[in-house]
C-alpha cells in the first residue's frame, strides 16, 4: 500500500515552537489564569492536496473546543478541552456526529507548567481509543489482509502517552505552543533540535519568529518553522522501524522523495497581555514532495 511521505508526515506529527530567550526580548508568553476560568474556541480546520498543480482533494469543517481551568497551583495548570461540532456543521451534515465521536464530547485533560507551556496529557488512552475507533468506523468492510496489517501497525503506534500526544492532540499542541517562550520586535532565526516522537535521533529545523505587532492590550507573535531534509529523512526512518515496514513500501523512489520533501509550518498567535489567553490562532501547515503539495489550516477564534 502506497503512501505519500506528505500525506504520511503531515498527519502523525505536529512541530513545538522552540523557546528561545534573547537580552533584548520585548515581551515573554506566560499564563495568569485562575481556576474555574471558561474559555470557548472556534476552530475551523482545512486540508486540500494537489497533484501537478491540480487540486484533487479537499476536506474542510468547524469545531468548538471548550476549555476549562481545572486547577491553578504554583506549579502548573491543569486543563480540560472538551470538542464539540458546531451546529452549524451538525445541520449541514445530518447523523456526522455518530461517525465523529472526536468532535463531539471527547475530554481532554492534561496538564501544563506555571507558565501554560504543555507538559503532559492525562487520559491519552482514552483519547488514543476515541481516534482509534473513529478510523475504525470510517473504513471500508472489504479490506484486503495486507491494508488490515498496515492499519494495525498503525494503531499500535499510538500505544504510548507520547505518540498520543505527537499526533492526536494538534489544536492543544498548537494552540500551547507559544507559553513560557520569549519574543522580541527583532526577528531571529535559530536552528534547534526537536525531539523525535518514535524515540532515537533528534530532528533539526529551522525557526524564525518575532513579534509583528504591540498594543495595550495585545501583542502578535509569528513563528516559522521548517523541518530540514536531514530531519525528514530521520522522521522517515524512526516512523518505519516503528512499523517494521521496509522503506520501498511507502515510497518508490525514497532517495529522490527525501531529498525533494519540505515542510513549514506559519503560526501566528494573538495574545492578551494580562491574561496570557491566546484569542486568535492562525496555522497554515505545508508539505512538498515529487510533484504533490498537502496544506492544513487551522483557525482558532476565542469567542
Amino acid at each position: 500500500m502506497k503512501i505519500t511521505v506528505a500525506c504520511l508526515l503531515i498527519s502523525i506529527y505536529t512541530f513545538a515552537c522552540a523557546k528561545n530567550p534573547k537580552k533584548d526580548v520585548s515581551i515573554s508568553c506566560t499564563a495568569s489564569w485562575k481556576k474555574g476560568e471558561k474559555k470557548i474556541l472556534f476552530i475551523s480546520r482545512e486540508k486540500e492536496e494537489y497533484k501537478s498543480g491540480s487540486r484533487i482533494s479537499t476536506f474542510d469543517f468547524s469545531y468548538e473546543a471548550h476549555v476549562t481551568v481545572l486547577d491553578s497551583s504554583k506549579e502548573g495548570y491543569t486543563i480540560r478541552w472538551v470538542f464539540h461540532l458546531s451546529e452549524e456543521f451538525k445541520k449541514e451534515n445530518p447523523g456526522i456526529a455518530g461517525l465523529m465521536p472526536v468532535y463531539e464530547g471527547l475530554k481532554m485533560i492534561f496538564t501544563t507548567t506555571h507558565t501554560g507551556s504543555f507538559k503532559e496529557l492525562l487520559n491519552w488512552q482514552e483519547v488514543r481509543d476515541a481516534y482509534i475507533a473513529m478510523m475504525k468506523v470510517s473504513l471500508p468492510k472489504d479490506l484486503d489482509d495486507s491494508t488490515k496489517a498496515a492499519i494495525q501497525r498503525s494503531t499500535e503506534l499510538f500505544n504510548s502517552r507520547e505518540m498520543t500526544e505527537g499526533a492526536l492532540i494538534r489544536e492543544i499542541q498548537v494552540y500551547y505552543a507559544p507559553y513560557g517562550g520569549d519574543f522580541t520586535t527583532k526577528e531571529t532565526k535559530t536552528g534547534t533540535s526537536l525531539p523525535n516522537p518514535f524515540g532515537g535521533e533528534s530532528m533539526t529545523s529551522i525557526i524564525t519568529q518575532k513579534i509583528s505587532e504591540i498594543s495595550s492590550r495585545y501583542f502578535t507573535v509569528s513563528v516559522v518553522q521548517e523541518l530540514d531534509t536531514a530531519g525528514t529523512t530521520i522522521l522517515m526512518n524512526s516512523l518505519l522501524k516503528k512499523m517494521d515496514l521496509p522503506v520501498d513500501s511507502i515510497m518508490t523512489d525514497p532517495k529522490t522523495m527525501l531529498s525533494n520533501f519540505q515542510m513549514k509550518d506559519k503560526n501566528e498567535y494573538k495574545i492578551e497581555r494580562s491574561t496570557g489567553w491566546i484569542t486568535i490562532v492562525k496555522r497554515e501547515r505545508t508539505a512538498i514532495t515529487s510533484g504533490r503539495k498537502q496544506t492544513e489550516n487551522f483557525l482558532f477564534t476565542m469567542k
